[in-house]
């Protein structure tokens, strides 16, 4: 049967730390030499992730800022998440009134956000580029961070954890664009449908792991915190990162050429 493999950005195909996707190599280069799709599925913004496919020669196809917008190598572009300029004033009104403790990329200047990504200014542009999603700092207590989540429910937005950040946005995930793809964009010529691969290294990621045939936890900080209970076959990688990406992609290459997928 066909595959197409979904992944995250961000600890999963990139460093953390400097954005390298080096180790990841040798099975980039495996699944491009067996025509297999690998869509980016990213937090990162519609910009940042068309600087870093056309540096590092990856697909055009991607999912942007947490699953909000899915778009196609055609240039069209199909949203699932309302636009933040509809909701930020609101949620800053919030914060306001309550007096929630936290700042967010529309709070910080290029330098800050620089200095918090390791990002250089160029690149910290493309980051506040944001026109579905407001990634945070949270700097006040549980308490009141429940009592945020359930303000923003009431609100029909949600709070997702990232790697680094947790993101504000409206009631999608990265799933979503995922599920439009596969039903729509199909890569089988025979009409079987094809088995899902998605990696992803952190909670945000839970919702794209979840609706995979194979789901990949790429070790990280935050990866204990993911809960996969629905795909089919769950991999946990022994290493972080590119390296733990290309560790279970060729693991799963070679359980598809055994029949055993």
């Amino acid at each position: 049967m066909p595959l197409i493999v979904f992944t995250d950005l961000d600890g999963s195909l990139m460093e953390h730390e400097n954005y390298s996707i080096e180790p990841a190599r040798g099975a980039l280069a495996e699944l491009a030499k067996r025509k297999i799709p690998l869509i980016l599925n990213s937090s990162k913004t519609a910009a940042e992730i068309s600087s870093i496919r056309e540096r590092l020669q990856l697909p055009c196809t991607f999912i942007c800022e947490n699953g909000a917008a899915l778009h196609r190598d055609n240039q069209d572009v199909i949203e699932f998440g309302s636009q933040r300029s509809i909701w930020l004033a609101d949620v800053h009104a919030l914060r306001e009134r309550q007096g929630y403790v936290f700042e967010g990329f529309s709070d910080w200047s290029l330098a800050e956000i620089s200095s918090l990504t390791g990002l250089s200014t160029s690149e910290a542009v493309e980051a506040k580029d944001r026109h579905y999603s407001e990634p945070i700092l949270w700097r006040d207590s549980e308490a009141a961070l429940q009592r945020f989540r359930n303000d923003l429910h009431g609100m029909n937005l949600r709070l997702l954890q990232g790697g680094r950040f947790k993101s504000i946005q409206s009631l999608y995930d990265k799933s979503d664009a995922m599920h439009w793809m596969v039903a729509n964009e199909s890569p089988s010529k025979t009409g079987e449908s094809p088995l899902i691969v998605a990696l992803g290294d952190s909670p945000n990621d839970a919702a794209m792991l979840n609706s995979a045939d194979t789901a990949v936890i790429i070790k990280s900080a935050k990866s204990s915190l993911i809960h996969c209970p629905k795909a089919s076959r769950l991999i946990h990688t022994t290493l972080p990162g590119p390296a733990g990406w290309n560790e279970a992609i060729l693991e799963i290459l070679s359980l598809h050429d055994a029949g055993q997928l």
